[in-house]
């Protein structure tokens, strides 16, 4: 719903999914393999990725119950082009985000 008031636009989203199932539907997975994985989609992305070396993944405590319970603590970039790597990585994770959790 979107209502005009004099030059301000005032917009409403609705949510239609609860944000319990979204929780609820994300796959559980082992940090060693999360990690793995993003590393691998990393160096995938680029020629110029091939060198970086990976990440590490902590669990984290979740400030809203469909948040995710795990972030990216550190990144090794080998001698990989930081720029190149840290956008794939960064689209990458926030995908992974809502598709995984840790349960170890």
């Amino acid at each position: 719903m979107m209502i005009q008031s004099g030059s301000f636009n005032i917009v409403r989203c609705e949510m239609s999914e609860k944000t319990e199932e979204r929780a609820e539907a994300r796959t559980p997975i082992a940090r060693a393999a999360l990690e793995q994985a993003i590393t691998d989609a990393v160096k995938a992305s680029h020629p110029d990725c091939q060198s970086f070396v990976g990440v590490i993944v902590e669990r984290v405590s979740q400030a809203l119950p469909e948040a995710a319970n795990w972030a990216v603590k550190g990144i090794k970039y080998g001698k990989a082009d930081r720029a190149l790597c840290g956008a794939t990585l960064s689209s990458d994770v926030s995908k992974r985000q809502l598709e995984f959790k840790l349960f170890d």
